[in-house]
């Protein structure tokens, strides 16, 4: 019984992090760039004087909005594998739920 449990909540919270990802996907490619550069926060650590594994992304992310993936590697190297797996993750979440519907 424990396992069911598990599995619904981790399928619960899946959605809700897949939701959130495909909303982030659409708003940011429809929100213009400088906007996008306008409203991000100044990371805490650039404050400190040293840095994250986050330093970089805005950029990052929008250097692959643009299509520019070797810039984007630049500002932060793990930026083309993350925007892949929000990427992929969202694609899979609409395929499930589109075959979800269609056995009801």
């Amino acid at each position: 019984m424990k396992s069911n449990e598990y599995r619904k909540a981790l399928y619960i919270s899946w959605t809700i992090i897949s939701i959130f990802l495909i909303l982030f996907l659409v708003l940011f490619y429809l929100l213009d760039n400088s906007l996008l550069l306008a409203t991000a926060p100044v990371c805490p650590s650039k404050l400190k004087g040293s840095t994250c594994f986050l330093c970089g992304m805005t950029r990052a992310f929008l250097s692959i909005k643009e299509g520019q993936f070797v810039v984007a590697q630049q500002f932060n190297g793990g930026s083309v594998i993350l925007f892949s797996l929000i990427f992929i993750n969202s694609i899979i979440f609409i395929i499930e739920k589109i075959i979800n519907l269609k056995k009801i």
